[in-house]
């Protein structure tokens, strides 16, 4: 996903987020529709944090 790079940390160094904004900006530059993105990106964020922290914190 390109906007990985786009993450939203906290202090403490934990993922809070991903950079919807940037992730749309890319979506309506590849041409997608960024209605449907913005509610796929709802679900995706949801899974993706979790796992980005969990991934850190057993290695990181």
């Amino acid at each position: 996903m390109a906007s990985l790079g786009q993450l939203r940390v906290a202090p403490s160094g934990r993922i809070i987020g991903l950079g919807i904004g940037t992730a749309l900006q890319i979506a309506n530059m590849r041409g997608y529709d960024t209605a449907t993105v913005s509610e796929l990106l709802q679900e995706a964020e949801a899974a993706i944090v979790p796992l980005l922290n969990d991934t850190t914190d057993n290695h990181g």
